[in-house]
């Protein structure tokens, strides 16, 4: 058994970063809420299990070494994020700025950045529903033992009719399928999605000329990256909005951008925990 335990800022919590949103409700993870235990798979089925004790955050897994462990825990945590910046920004700002004292401004990754795509292109145009079925569906045909999340390559194995068919995903197999392909054949870079001093605006360039991944499922995935330029606005946001600054609908993506436009670069992040405050009351 490895075990290693990482030092934590002082905005850091463990909840609030699990359930900044979706991913904690999608296999491989699952969340013990009362425990405080969040445990994943990866790899070759490597399990993972995410405590904090003792004011740090431990990670343990049967099979992994001690730098992928570290790697994976920074990485799930978003521990490289500096939200210092943000915090100048809305200091005269209460609410948000008791959100980020409490540990909300990071967003709680994958172990890789395949499995956020993946599952960020298996969001679009469908219910949650609908997307934790695909996900789930996707992991017994080509994870490791039926539990780990799929390598690339792995979900590259798979004709694009293959995957209709076994992760009834509809019309994202083809997109599915040459992603994968793209990534396993080492056409497409990842680490380039990740890497700092990269304009934001190029980055979403780059993640909407792979196909099926449009505005929505850039920006969402720039989020999890922790860039917030843009606002990833889909149905749920919108409604949302109008739930909490009513008025017309057809004016909801205007006032939103209006509403956010004076947090600059962060404006994805001030709109993020405006519309899920009510999920850390």
């Amino acid at each position: 058994m490895t075990r290693i335990r990482l030092p934590l800022p002082s905005d850091f919590s463990f909840d609030g970063i699990v359930r900044s949103h979706g991913w904690y409700d999608l296999p491989p993870f699952s969340y013990d809420r009362e425990n405080g235990v969040l445990r994943t798979w990866a790899g070759e089925a490597a399990e993972i299990s995410f405590r904090v004790r003792g004011g740090r955050l431990e990670a343990e897994s049967d099979s992994l070494d001690r730098a992928v462990l570290s790697r994976i825990a920074r990485r799930v945590f978003s521990l490289d994020v500096d939200l210092d910046a943000f915090a100048r920004t809305i200091a005269s700002e209460p609410d948000l700025s008791r959100a980020l004292a409490n540990g909300r401004g990071r967003i709680l990754r994958a172990p890789t950045l395949f499995e956020d795509a993946v599952k960020m292109l298996l969001t679009t145009n469908c219910s949650w529903a609908a997307t934790k079925g695909m996900v789930t569906r996707l992991i017994a045909a080509a994870g490791a033992r039926g539990v780990a999340f799929p390598t690339a390559a792995a979900v590259a194995s798979f004709s694009a009719a293959k995957l209709k068919a076994k992760v009834r995903c509809g019309y994202r197999a083809e997109s599915l399928a040459r992603f994968a392909r793209r990534v396993a054949r080492g056409q497409l870079d990842l680490a380039q999605w990740e890497r700092g001093g990269v304009p934001a605006e190029d980055v979403r360039a780059a993640i909407q000329s792979e196909h099926g991944f449009g505005p929505y499922a850039a920006e969402g995935l720039l989020r999890i990256l922790g860039r917030h330029d843009f606002l990833a606005l889909d149905s749920w946001v919108r409604q949302e909005y109008r739930r909490r600054y009513p008025g017309p609908r057809r004016t909801t993506d205007r006032a939103i951008a209006r509403r956010y436009a004076r947090y600059g670069v962060h404006r994805g992040l001030a709109l993020w925990l405006d519309m899920t405050s009510h999920w850390h009351a």
